[in-house]
């Protein structure tokens, strides 16, 4: 081999080792890039499968809901919110719906919650409550039920051994039933 065909062939290696390089390095960019955006879209939305019928009639066993985790940092809990806690004494997530926050007060007479003194006018629930006497809602915790209000049916703030649930354990609030799609309904004003 002469000169210039050894110096072609070393250009030729050049160009080769740098596509290569570049090709390599684009790659590890766009799964970087990847991963950080599936680390935000995990701690940020979600989908969680509904289990049991607590939550009848809104939502049914195996509806899919759509979880907006961001708002817990920038939303403060409110009356009719339905949100997936936390329940660490039982190592599960719940889905329920936000009656009573701080400082609020909570009854129930006749099968009507009355919060503040004012019944809820609720749209969407199964059943009738049993009566409750008046509790009033602590710093830093809230008051939630499920929609099936059917005595037995939803474990949830109505019973002493379910009690409040800490703020803090709120992972997100559904936005939308997806499976099959609906909005989810909140209490009319009160």
């Amino acid at each position: 081999m002469d000169a210039s065909k050894i110096e072609e062939q070393k250009v030729v290696d050049d160009k080769n080792i740098n596509t290569f390089r570049q090709s390599l390095i684009d790659w590890l960019k766009f799964f970087l890039i990847l991963g950080v955006l599936l680390v935000i879209l995990l701690n940020t939305v979600g989908l969680t499968k509904v289990s049991g019928f607590s939550m009848y009639p809104t939502l049914n066993d195996g509806d899919l809901v759509f979880v907006n985790k961001l708002e817990r940092f920038t939303h403060d809990p409110e009356l009719g919110d339905v949100a997936i806690m936390s329940l660490k004494s039982e190592g599960i997530n719940i889905v329920k719906r936000i009656i009573g926050v701080p400082g609020d007060t909570v009854f129930i007479k006749s099968g009507i919650i009355y919060v503040n003194n004012k019944p809820v006018p609720e749209i969407s629930t199964n059943g009738t409550s049993d009566d409750m006497a008046q509790i009033t809602v602590p710093k830093n915790n809230l008051f939630v039920v499920g929609d099936n209000r059917e005595p037995g049916i939803s474990f949830d703030s109505r019973s002493k051994d379910f009690g409040f649930i800490p703020i803090k354990d709120i992972k997100g609030y559904v936005l939308i039933s997806i499976l099959p799609i609906h909005k989810i309904a909140k209490p009319l004003k009160v």
